[in-house]
């Protein structure tokens, strides 16, 4: 049924897009190429920077655009932007601005995102995996104007000499940590992402995901963490006890390479991590690759955050910036993510399928029927608020 609806939803909004007189994609083409240029801004890792700087080199040779990428963090991006409305600048500095969900809020609310439905103008976009993510991003609405463009994934990481029998489930969770003390740690969800998405899942596992699917995160929501869950803790009462067990209690990973140095060290055996950290420190030979495992334990745990791309409002190339995400949705722009990039999967459909079987078959991938035979989808709102929560409720307990 969402299907459906999607799609007749995807079929209004094209009708209502000619009807306005938008020019035709070969007519976006052409003034794409008239402008020339096009700025690009970008966040994450060094291999990251790397990665995104030789996709604007194959964009530039193919397109004859120029592309200006710019590297830094989702943060200063979203304030220089903010920054800009509040001083009256008419042009902002970028004209592509790829973040994520909670940043891509608070660009939206600040109103310096460009409200133009490029979701459902854009070719490439029709293929994404799920016609939800047109529309919303970790359960934020994003009405059209944010195309995915990564889909991240974290999963328990665990090492294969030390651990035998890894935890199937969260129900088995805390038992496994009690029986190992020492050997379970995951990152400060406000300095990594994999520990939020840690802290997310757990949420939606300890209380139901069906009351989080699509729904709003009222006080009333924050109030039922302090509450018992149908698990028998609260979500406080819960994580306070799991820490008497962790790696040093009180202390957490400052970030998810920081936890992944724990894992490569043989310090810590189970974590959760990103796919693509992973990926990462296996091909810089920083872990040794026969000792890494990664699971989805039941029930799973979350889609990590499809993290995307949008226009701001006063690029002076927001023509050029519509082309750029048009390439970046290209099954061959998403191949080379997972051929080349490593440890993530691809937002468009028919590309997991072309992808080698030893690739595939890499220490760091879950096979994908693992992670999408029970996908849950982050609750961005709520993840928010928890993340500010944990700090007064978990450190300084």
């Amino acid at each position: 049924m969402k299907k459906v609806l999607f799609a007749l939803v995807f079929v209004v909004l094209v009708s209502m897009v000619l009807a306005a007189g938008i020019p035709s994609w070969d007519e976006v083409v052409a003034k794409a190429k008239k402008e020339g240029k096009v700025v690009w801004y970008g966040y994450g890792a060094e291999w990251d920077k790397m990665f995104y700087k030789s996709l604007a080199k194959e964009f530039e040779k193919e397109y004859g655009i120029k592309v200006e990428y710019v590297h830094g963090s989702w943060f200063d991006a979203i304030q220089k932007l903010i920054a800009e409305k509040k001083a009256g600048k008419k042009v902002s500095s970028f004209d592509l601005v790829f973040t994520w969900s909670v940043p891509f809020k608070q660009a939206w609310d600040a109103g310096v995102v460009w409200k133009y439905p490029i979701a459902y103008v854009v070719p490439n976009a029709r293929n994404v995996v799920d016609a939800g993510l047109l529309e919303y991003t970790d359960m934020i609405p994003t009405h059209g104007t944010f195309l995915p463009f990564v889909w991240w994934q974290v999963a328990f990481l665990y090492n294969k000499e030390k651990v035998k029998d890894p935890p199937k489930s969260l129900d088995d969770l805390l038992d496994w940590v009690k029986k190992h003390p020492g050997r379970f740690t995951y990152s400060d969800p406000n300095k990594g992402g994999s520990g939020h998405t840690f802290l997310i899942t757990i949420i939606e596992w300890l209380y139901g995901y069906d009351k989080y699917y699509g729904a709003e995160c009222t006080e009333d929501v924050v109030k039922s963490w302090y509450k018992k869950s149908p698990k028998g803790y609260s979500l406080w009462e819960y994580l306070n006890e799991l820490e008497k067990y962790m790696y040093q209690p009180g202390t957490y990973p400052a970030g998810n390479s920081a936890a992944m140095e724990l894992f490569a060290r043989g310090i810590v055996w189970l974590e959760p991590q990103w796919l693509d950290v992973t990926a990462e420190w296996v091909k810089e030979g920083r872990v040794d690759p026969n000792i890494v495992g990664m699971y989805i334990p039941e029930p799973t745990i979350d889609a990590g955050g499809f993290d995307g791309l949008f226009i701001p409002a006063k690029a002076p190339h927001k023509y050029a910036a519509m082309v750029l995400a048009n390439f970046l949705l290209s099954k061959k722009v998403q191949k080379d993510l997972v051929v080349k990039r490593g440890g993530i999967y691809p937002v468009v459909k028919g590309v997991w399928e072309e992808i080698p079987e030893s690739v595939k078959n890499q220490p760091y991938y879950v096979p994908l029927e693992e992670v999408t035979k029970n996908l849950w989808f982050r609750h961005g709102e709520c993840m928010e608020k928890a993340m500010k929560l944990w700090v007064d409720e978990v450190v300084r307990k």
